[in-house]
């Protein structure tokens, strides 16, 4: 992960929209002193986050936007994107899948603040989540700005602690432990409200138990009085099924002859089919032959074909086989040639073997003696350079301290009368309510910084919520609007409808008293309206009168319009069931319905006309209505819509409008609703805000309070730093000196000693050196002469073997020739004699094939004949079936009259059935449970009984058992969740251990590992010296961290002691050592390098030079060696008085250019 560039527009000094690119790995922003170089920086930590306007160099939150310039007037809002490139999955969870990630803060004047994730707007608690872990954020150790090194080193412990918690990347897990904390406080409070709950619902419990004892009481009588009923309608039932059982008897008796009949006409159909059946076999057969004869036919011709193949492929065979032989012959004299040649080349080369290996043994001794000589001479010249080099080196050491003596000696006199002067200062600059000061002051701005970045995360959830409440407002509008709109079409709808329905009631008003139009007088059931407007127009808008007499017809005929029929409504007791009657819901009924059935299909229709009486008709719930020997069929022009469908759509209308109205009315109170809450959102925000710029205000204040302290401290703490350093360097001179003198004494007397013995032993040495080279002379001389001889031999040697193996190669290669030979005459004699054999047992196929031919074709034939006979028996067994269905059709006409009798005794039975599905019941149920003595009178007797009972209980609450269980388990469900609630508790409790166990464990590995680099780091960047990190407390939760550092040759007691360069190295060492464990994806450094020297800042570029490699650098300086580091250099401008712009550079290609 890399940033990519900025993006920057009124942000302070930079009013036009600027992008800056980040192209390479190190880059430097360059210009002069006051051209806004480090309002990048504060770009890039106030986007990340940033809440505390002093970090920024402002006194408020406003003051980034840029506020005008002698020639420019000051901009209404400011912001500042940062785009990164995530093409490595650095930032995981929803965002790894985007290969680019652009972060963007957006501030206007009125101080409202806003946060935007890939163009998405978001919390700053988004922006701060997503770089959790990665070391990134408005304070982390990846921005290190002016004056920032030494701040980090005076560090307090915990702030110096927070660095290492973001290296170890635990920051997420302290943000789950404060989670996980609030969430346990919410839990508590639950378990006490549902403690309160459990006991309340306790009490109710005890009062609903007493209710429903009574209640179970009522049910239970309740329940015996609905058995009665069942059982004694069960009684009837039983009496109408003995009636259809007798008639059933008469009915078998003609069905018998019945199936006789119909058993002699399946028989005759049996023959028929087994006559058409063996017609089928026979054709098949015929098939079958026809098959046999083309197959036999083919063979035949392929038979023929063989044969001739077979003659020319041994023809083939013969000719192979004769080249075959001739080659063989002629490899059989190469192969003996080639072997001959093999036994005298091996000959030869086992009588110059042995001399070969003689000569090597006397090669390795002449190389072992030149060996040892050449040993003897290094380890001589090397004693010989050791000695030259300690008498030289003792001459000079002799001389330099006679030097450093007097040198030290007058080095004390001075140094002893400085400490004198360095502790009399030290006693003049004590302060001790300084400190105390100052850190009431810190902790009283931390108080108001803390208040101040609340306040502003109020304002924002304020706003978010003033935005919720917006939104809901306008859901609220839009389902008002929609309803009252969906409630003025039913309206319309139904006044539409019902001036069509006043119309038609307008011409039934003439009629004469006690007559009206049919849809007037009936209610059809649901479903059936289509079908009765079917009937009406059929019947041309028929009248109905509940009473009327003949007379009074003809008395008022003139006044009936003309061409309608007039029916009577009656109230019959006959059953309903399976007629048109079925369809009216209401007592009375036109008279002729109940002489029209109603089955669901045509095809149904058709099946009961044999049994229908004279008079009457069925209609089929598709709109035919048939007769005896009439039928009328539904036409399209008769599906539209009369009174009766009207009559039904305005009362679905008219449900439709209530509830629509109850709609209108449950929206009209949420808008109200939506909109008192959105009045005090609003109000809300503008408290927050005044109270923000209230803190605002105290907040500088206190600010300005701490800096007035802080520049008192610092300038007390310069004096004092200075004095402290230069008293302890002129105590460590002192102590060096002191020790130095003594050392300097002890190693003179040592050194002239050993000068004296340097002396004897140069003289000794010269004498032995010409013997060891004239011996290593003779050595190599002998050896030369012995490796010459050896190099000829093998020569001979190789060219030998050499041969020997070119005539092996040759005779495997004719031994493999040979045998392969052989093997392919195998073969073609194996296939001639293959070829011999055939022909003889395919002459003998042939001859059969042919007789096969001319006995399938007289088979053939003989089928033939038999399939026309066996079609002549079939026709006189189909002319004797028509006979018997002539009978059977007698019979069935009388067995429908028997069943005409017995579907009137099952309609009587069904009304019985029909009141036992009143009450629930089931004949399977009550049959088996009735006793065999039961009787309609006595189990009428106890139901009388059984109501009485009833009617003696009062007023029972039924609801009670119902309500009772309901709150038993609304009970059973409260202390499900206090248990739920307990164990979430001791979840939670779980979680925050296993969290803390968790960050002690990655902070004290992160602490050691830092530690280590750091010890690493240290000695390289200074060329020596130590430092390490220390733990302030044995809690990893709470400790803080310090640091200790000591240059080399210092041993200060402190890190104050220490120079502003040395602070600025000790503390890069520890940036860069952290920076090894958890790489940040950039690291930003505003002139860091200022207060070191050219060496100090080589020092300096090299690391970062090779810190580089994982991480992107981007820095601000005026050095120019730090310049020549970097790959890409940005310049910043202000040539417009108070407006920054980018000049970039690549140096790469600047130097290219050069060069050419």
């Amino acid at each position: 992960m890399r940033l990519k560039k900025i993006k920057l527009a009124g942000f302070k000094s930079f009013v036009d929209p600027t992008t800056i690119p980040f192209p390479g790995d190190m880059t430097a922003i360059v210009g002069p002193n006051g051209c806004g170089k480090s309002n990048v920086i504060d770009a890039v930590r106030w986007v990340l986050g940033e809440s505390s306007a002093k970090n920024l160099r402002g006194d408020a939150m406003t003051d980034v936007i840029f506020n005008g310039s002698s020639a420019r007037k000051p901009v209404g809002q400011c912001s500042v994107e940062l785009v990164f490139d995530n093409s490595s999955g650095r930032i995981g969870g929803e965002y790894a899948q985007y290969n680019e990630l652009a972060v963007r803060r957006l501030v206007t004047r009125e101080a409202q603040s806003h946060y935007f994730l890939n163009g998405t707007k978001c919390r700053r608690r988004d922006i701060t989540d997503l770089f959790l872990g990665t070391g990134l954020g408005p304070r982390s150790y990846a921005i290190i700005e002016q004056g920032m090194i030494s701040r980090l080193i005076e560090s307090k412990p915990q702030e110096l602690r927070v660095f290492i918690e973001e290296a170890a990347g635990i920051s997420k897990y302290k943000e789950r432990r404060r989670e996980t904390e609030n969430r346990i406080r919410h839990t508590q409070d639950n378990l006490e409200r549902l403690e309160d709950v459990r006991g309340e619902l306790g009490r109710q419990l005890e009062k609903l138990q007493r209710q429903a004892a009574a209640a179970q009481r009522y049910k239970a009588l309740k329940a015996s009085e609905r058995k009665l009923k069942s059982e004694l309608s069960a009684l009837r039932w039983l009496k109408h099924s003995d009636h259809i059982e007798k008639v059933e008897g008469e009915k078998a008796q003609l069905q018998n002859e019945l199936d006789a009949l119909i058993a002699q006409q399946r028989g005759d159909e049996a023959g028929i089919e087994t006559y058409r059946t063996q017609a089928e076999e026979i054709k098949a057969t015929l098939d079958d032959l026809q098959q046999n004869l083309f197959t036999v036919s083919t063979q035949i011709t392929r038979i023929e074909q063989n044969a001739l193949h077979s003659q020319q492929r041994e023809t083939q065979i013969n000719a192979e086989l004769e080249g075959l032989q001739e080659r063989r012959a002629l490899l059989a004299v190469s192969l003996q040639e080639a072997r001959d040649a093999l036994a005298m080349a091996t000959q030869t080369l086992e009588a110059s073997e042995p001399e070969l290996l003689m000569l090597e043994e006397t090669i390795d001794q002449a190389a072992e003696q030149e060996s040892l000589a050449e040993s003897a001479l290094r380890e001589f010249n090397q004693k010989r350079r050791e000695q030259e080099n300690l008498y030289h080196g003792l001459k000079q050491k002799v001389q330099g301290l006679h030097s450093q003596i007097q040198s030290t000696t007058t080095m004390q006199l001075r140094t002893t009368q400085r400490i004198g002067e360095l502790n009399e200062e030290l006693s003049a600059l004590q302060d001790d309510t300084l400190d105390a000061k100052q850190e009431e002051a810190q902790r009283g701005l931390a108080v108001y910084e803390e208040r101040v970045a609340i306040a502003e995360d109020e304002i924002t959830l304020a706003q978010e919520a003033h935005q919720t409440a917006r939104d809901t407002h306008q859901q609220a509008q839009a389902q008002f609007t929609d309803a009252q709109r969906y409630l003025h079409q039913l309206e319309s709808r139904f006044a539409a409808l019902e001036s069509l329905q006043e119309l038609a009631a307008s011409e039934a008003a003439a009629l004469p008293a006690g007559v009206a139009k049919l849809w007037q007088s009936v209610k059809v059931k649901p479903g059936y309206e289509s079908l009765m407007e079917q009937v009406s127009v059929w019947l041309n808008d028929p009248l109905v009168a509940e009473e009327y007499s003949l007379e009074t017809i003809i008395a008022s005929v003139d006044y009936f319009p003309t061409g309608h029929r007039l029916f009577a409504l009656s109230q019959q007791n006959t059953t309903r069931t399976g007629t048109l009657a079925e369809i009216i819901d209401g007592d009375y009924v036109p008279a002729c319905f109940y002489r029209i059935r109603l089955v669901e299909t045509l095809s149904q229709g058709r099946d009961l006309l044999p049994s229908l009486e004279p008079h009457d008709s069925i209609i089929c719930a598709d709109g035919s209505w048939l007769g005896k020997d009439w039928l009328i069929h539904k036409t399209a022009q008769e599906e539209t819509a009369g009174a009766i469908q009207r009559l039904a759509q305005m009362r679905t209308l008219e449900n439709d409008i209530a509830l629509s109205t109850e709609k209108v009315t449950a929206c009209k109170q949420a808008l109200e609703v939506a909109e008192e809450r959105l009045t005090t959102q609003a109000r809300q925000v503008d408290e927050n805000r005044q109270q923000h710029v209230q803190l605002q205000q105290q907040l500088q204040q206190q600010r300005h309070q701490l800096d007035l302290l802080v520049q008192q401290a610092e300038q007390l703490a310069y004096r004092q730093s200075k004095t402290n350093e230069e008293l302890a360097r002129q105590q460590f001179n002192l102590a060096r000196d002191d020790e130095q003198l003594e050392t300097f004494t002890e190693q003179l007397e040592d050194l002239e000693m050993q000068l004296m013995e340097a002396e004897e032993e140069e003289q000794s040495a010269r004498y032995n050196r010409e013997s060891l080279e004239q011996r290593l002379r003779d050595s190599r001389q002998s050896a030369e002469q012995q490796k010459s001889r050896k190099h000829q031999l093998e020569l001979t040697v190789q060219q030998q073997r050499n041969q020997q193996e070119m005539y092996r190669q040759q005779v495997t290669r004719n031994d493999a020739q040979l045998v392969e030979y052989q093997q392919r005459e195998v073969e073609l004699d194996k296939e001639k004699q293959s070829l011999s054999q055939p022909l003889a047992l395919q002459e003998e196929q042939l001859q059969q094939l042919l007789i096969q031919r001319e006995d399938i074709e007289a088979a053939r034939i003989e089928k033939q004949e038999l399939l026309t006979e066996m079609e002549g028996l079939l026709r006189e067994a189909q002319q004797g079936h028509q006979g018997l269905a002539t009978k059977i059709q007698q019979r069935q006409s009388v067995i429908d009259s028997l069943n005409i009798e017995i579907e009137g005794a099952r309609v009587r039975a069904m009304s019985v059935l029909e009141q036992l599905q009143e009450t629930g019941q089931s004949l399977k149920e009550i049959l088996p449970e009735l006793s065999d003595d039961a009787d309609e009178q006595s189990w009428q007797q106890e139901l009388d009984k059984t109501s009485a009972a009833i009617s003696r209980l009062g007023a029972v609450n039924l609801a009670a058992v119902e309500e009772y269980e309901t709150q038993a388990e609304r009970k059973q469900h409260l202390d499900t969740q206090f248990d739920d609630l307990v164990s979430a508790l001791d979840t939670l409790q779980t979680a925050i251990r296993k969290i803390d166990k968790e960050t002690k464990t990655r902070f004290s590995a992160t602490f050691e590992q830092v530690n280590d680099d750091l010890k690493q780091l240290f000695p390289k960047v200074f060329g020596g010296g130590s430092a390490y990190l220390a733990l302030t407390d044995d809690d990893l939760l709470e400790t803080g961290v310090t640091i200790m550092a000591r240059p080399p040759g210092k041993k200060n007691s402190t890190i104050h002691l220490l120079s502003g360069g040395e602070k600025a190295l000790t503390a890069l060492s520890l940036v860069f050592a952290i920076f090894r464990l958890n790489p940040a994806p950039f690291c930003l450094l505003d002139e860091v390098d200022a207060p070191l020297d050219d060496a100090n800042v080589g020092r300096f570029c090299k690391l970062v030079s090779e810190m580089s490699k994982s991480v992107q650098f981007i820095y601000i300086t005026h050095n120019k060696i730090a310049m020549e580091m970097a790959t890409h250099l940005t310049g910043v401008t202000m040539a417009e008085p108070g407006v920054s712009r980018m000049v970039a550079v690549d140096v790469d290609e600047a130097m290219a250019f050069v060069e050419a």
